[in-house]
């Protein structure tokens, strides 16, 4: 080890940081510096250096601040469900859309068949939900029968309040099939005053047990009762 190597390694913090600080004053050579402390030139200039490099990240302007965050959601498995059953229902997306909305803005994979999955999952517990709903305040209902493809749906909806209490998916749409769901709708209470449906070929005697009937187009009726819900300009 030369004099000027050993004479830097014993050179304590505070020492090294006045050094640095002489040598970037500029009122002293670097030279005279070096014979001061008897340590080399290049010992001084790395002195130097780590004090510029010091000040340049004191005093940098710190960057401007990024768009602030408006909130944060933890993705867990019960959340990305939600997500799931949003997208489908409110946003009336296929399930390739779910499945390209997941993988593109949460980097998740997920396949159509887990979004059908999870839409069954749903369906089970709205199912779950409506069985429990008081029926009893219905006045007038409004049934009709809607087709999914070639198949029956049997649809009941509250003139009032446009509260669907029935949805149901049946093979077939004769008087006895009516009759079964009606009869398990007024087990939840529902008595309407009457019901209006069209010509149907199962509604006049599927509806007749639990009130009088007015024959009309339920479609019609519901256009009629969700336009008094809208507002007027």
């Amino acid at each position: 080890m030369n004099r000027s190597a050993g004479a830097a390694a014993q050179l304590s913090g505070c020492e090294r940081k006045h050094l640095a600080v002489r040598a970037l004053a500029g009122g002293h050579t670097i030279s005279s510096l070096a014979d001061g402390h008897a340590v080399s030139r290049k010992f001084v200039y790395e002195q130097k250096r780590k004090a510029g490099a010091a000040l340049d990240d004191a005093f940098t302007p710190a960057p401007e601040a990024a768009e602030p965050v408006l909130c944060a959601l933890p993705v867990t498995a019960r959340w990305l469900r939600q997500v799931i059953v949003a997208l489908t229902l409110i946003c009336r997306s296929p399930y390739r859309g779910v499945v390209e909305f997941v993988r593109d803005l949460l980097g998740l994979s997920i396949s159509e068949g887990h979004v059908h999955d999870v839409m069954q999952w749903a369906a089970q517990q709205a199912g779950s939900i409506n069985r429990d709903q008081d029926l009893s305040g219905i006045r007038v209902g409004l049934h009709d029968e809607i087709f999914h493809g070639d198949r029956p749906v049997l649809a009941g909806v509250d003139a009032d309040s446009t509260y669907c209490y029935l949805l149901a998916a049946e093979d077939h749409r004769d008087a006895d099939t009516w009759g079964v769901h009606l009869l398990e709708a007024a087990q939840q209470g529902l008595a309407p005053e009457y019901t209006i449906a069209d010509a149907g070929r199962g509604l006049p005697p599927g509806s007749r047990p639990r009130g009088a009937r007015r024959p009309a187009m339920a479609m019609c009726s519901i256009s009629s009762a969700s336009a008094r819900r809208s507002p007027t300009h």
